[in-house]
This record gives structure tokens, sequence and C-alpha cells, in this order.
């Protein structure tokens, strides 16, 4: 399985992975292989492109989740987009996933990290977030 790590130069802990193929039985252990080194404390934001994803299997949201566990635990958040319509039903199926993490393109998901990334910078100020 062919799986793209691309991390953002302007965001520091922002990367995008972009899996091509499906994430199966047979391709969720090179997945997971692939995404491991870049979930660490300091990652902020892994936002999930599956745009050349047709199909995930049990063994693949399996995969999904402990990706996403990971990141919760060090403080991270994972993001989804470009989801064709029957990944997007088997999120909806499996109400895992919260519909504010599930984009139509990459643009929205940059919106909701930079919300994210001003509302942690306003915190770390003792600011009052949004203002």
């Amino acid at each position: 399985m062919d799986v793209d790590i691309l991390p953002d130069k302007e965001k520091e802990g922002y990367f995008r992975i972009v899996p091509h193929g499906p994430i199966d039985s047979d391709t969720y252990v090179e997945f997971r292989d692939k995404a491991a080194p870049i979930l660490s404390k300091t990652t902020k934001v892994v936002l999930l492109d599956l745009r050349a994803v047709d199909y995930i299997s049990s063994a693949g949201l399996g995969v999904l989740f402990t990706i996403k566990k990971q990141l919760m635990q060090n403080g991270g958040e994972l993001l989804f987009c470009n989801l064709k319509p029957q990944i997007k039903r088997l999120f909806e199926v499996v109400k895992a996933l919260p519909k504010e993490t599930i984009f139509e393109s990459i643009q929205e998901a940059d919106v909701y990290f930079y919300k994210i990334m001003n509302e942690e910078i306003d915190r770390q100020k003792g600011g009052t977030p949004g203002l």
C-alpha cells in the first residue's frame, strides 16, 4: 500500500496522510506502520485524506480508531477529508467519529485547524478564546 505522509511546512505538528487503495485485512498493518512515526506528543493534527480509498474493512477501522486514540492521549486530533460516499456512509453507520472531524476538502479542514490552533494560543496566553 502506498501512503504519502506530508508534513505541513507552515504548521508545525500538522500532517496529512494520503493512503492509496483499500485499508483492509491485507493492508492495515502496513498502513499502521507507515503512520506510526508521526504519532508523537508533538503532533497536533493528522488530516487523513481518503480521496484514493474506496474501501475500509473492520481491520482498517480498528487502525483508524487506534490512531485517533493515540493522538487524543497526546492532545492531538484526527481529521478526515475527501471521503467517497461509501466511506462516509461507513462512518455514519459505525457512529464512532464525530461529524465535526469529517470535512469535504482539505481547505475546510484547514479552517478548522486554524480555529483550534488560535484557541490553543489564546489558552496558553491565558486569554479568552475567540477574543
